[in-house]
Order: structure tokens, then sequence, then C-alpha cells
């Protein structure tokens, strides 16, 4: 799933391009990743329900992407697993998975891409107050939150730190692989629980969280399964994995064999010697 990382390069790159673009037409390929102002589908096929749009801004908030139009309305964005946003990649017009094109005066494309379908996106009559609802879900992102709050977040939870730091009422926009990454570079367990923490412990981790992240942001995030940018390249976060996904590889600061095994259902790595 795109994380924090790969959501925010996207909205820069989508930023760069496309604010003051008018939307001429959407064409509907998947009926129930575009949803109408009425929570319902919209039909198959070219739809004017954006027609004369113009893009004023585009935000993000934890993996979420809001595309802001000057009438007021907008468009909500979640890529969920396996969800791509680019631009005029124009292979993008006949490749199988593309769900949704949206049209622009300047004959430019936004492309919207996806294997298994989770992602949507939503229009929305008043996207700030969307943006709003959205925003009073989710936890703080790791550099906002202060250490004091983020100790009295931890402490209210018996579940590992792995799970809780991935909840994203707690904790928004770190999914798998930045918190393993952030973890590991914390020096914590990733099955410890969440509640034994010291303070010394959580501002080490919050650190090593944003550390993991400003990497992401700066490779153009991690592209280990379907994740690409705006304009269809891949991110190089991958190439400096940290733990994640290097199964009885040596551990970068002891040389022990990382060790790989499931919490919450998710895959895990952790180097026994260094995290404790």
């Amino acid at each position: 799933m795109p994380e924090l990382p790969e959501v925010e390069t996207i909205r820069k790159q989508l930023s760069e391009q496309l604010i003051d673009a008018e939307i001429v037409d959407v064409e509907v390929r998947v009926p129930k990743i575009f949803v109408g102002p009425t929570s319902s589908p919209t039909t198959l096929g070219v739809n004017h329900i954006l027609d004369g749009e113009v893009i004023a801004k585009i935000s993000r908030v934890g993996k979420y992407l809001f595309i802001h139009f000057s009438s007021g309305r907008g468009l909500a964005i979640h890529l969920k697993m396996t969800g791509r946003l680019v631009i005029d990649v124009h292979t993008y017009a006949t490749v199988p998975h593309t769900r949704v094109v949206i049209t622009f005066k300047n004959k430019r494309k936004i492309y919207y891409w996806d294997t298994r379908m989770f992602g949507y996106l939503h229009v929305e009559s008043n996207i700030a107050e969307a943006e709003g609802i959205v925003k009073a879900k989710l936890g703080p992102e790791p550099w906002v939150i202060d250490d004091s709050e983020f100790l009295r977040r931890l402490q209210k939870t018996g579940r590992t730190i792995k799970d809780a730091i991935l909840d994203q009422s707690l904790l928004a926009g770190v999914g798998n692989i930045y918190a393993s990454d952030g973890l590991w570079l914390a020096g914590i367990d990733p099955r410890r629980k969440a509640n034994t923490l010291k303070l010394s412990e959580v501002k080490k981790l919050r650190m090593s969280l944003c550390t993991v992240l400003e990497r992401g942001l700066a490779t153009g995030g991690a592209s280990d399964n379907s994740y690409v940018d705006a304009y269809g390249k891949r991110g190089a976060y991958q190439n400096e994995f940290l733990v994640y996904g290097r199964t009885g590889e040596p551990c970068r600061k002891c040389g022990r064999e990382l060790k790989y095994l499931k919490i919450g259902g998710r895959g895990s790595w952790v180097c026994e010697n260094c995290q404790k």
C-alpha cells in the first residue's frame, strides 16, 4: 500500500502540473471506483459530472489525497493497496486495469489504475469539509505529535508496538514498510507491547519514524510492489530498506541474520540482537 512518502510524492507532482487545469470529462471504466455526490457509483462511460471544474489545490492527510476545485467541490482519493494515479502516461489509456480517465481542457489526462480495485475517487460537494472529517478520524503524523502525547497514546493500548503505530487513528501515514524500518532504527522489537515503552524509547521511535519517512520522500517512495509516482516512474527507497523484505540478510548494524515473522497478520522483520 502506498504510504505517506508515496502519496506525498504524488501530491507534489500533481500540484506542479495541474493547478488551474480545467476538467472537460471523466471516463468511468469501473463504476464502483468513481463515486458521485450521492455516495453511489457513477455510471459506466464518459461522464460530465466534473465538467468545468478547475483545480485550485491538492492536499494530503495521512494516506488520503484531496483535489480541491475552485467551486468548493473536489475529489477525495485513496489508493489503497494497488492504486496508481499517473498524469500523461498515455500507455495507460489502453493497458488493463485503468479504471478512470480524467481529461482536461489542455488535453492532459489523469489515469487511475488499480489491479485489486480497493481504491476510490469520491466526488465531494464540500471538499474542505470532507478533508476535515477524515483528519478528525486520523491521528497526528510523526512530525506533528510530541513525545509526551505519543507516549500517552501508546500507554493506552496493550497491542504490540508494530500494530499500534500502524493504527491510523493513533498515528497517521505510517505503513508496514516505514514501521518496520523505523522500529529497527530505534532498536525496538516490533513484538513489544506498546504500553511497555518508556518516554526515552518513544522519543527515539518517533525520531526514527521521521528519519525513514524523510528518506522515503527524498527517494520518491518505495516501489517494492505496484507503486509508481505521478509520472509513472518507480521510487528508489526499496534500494535502501533497513529490514523490510530482507529475510535472511545480515543486519546493517551487527551482521546477524534478520528474522521474518508475522505480527497482526502482516509480515515483519527483526534483528533479535539489536531490537529489544
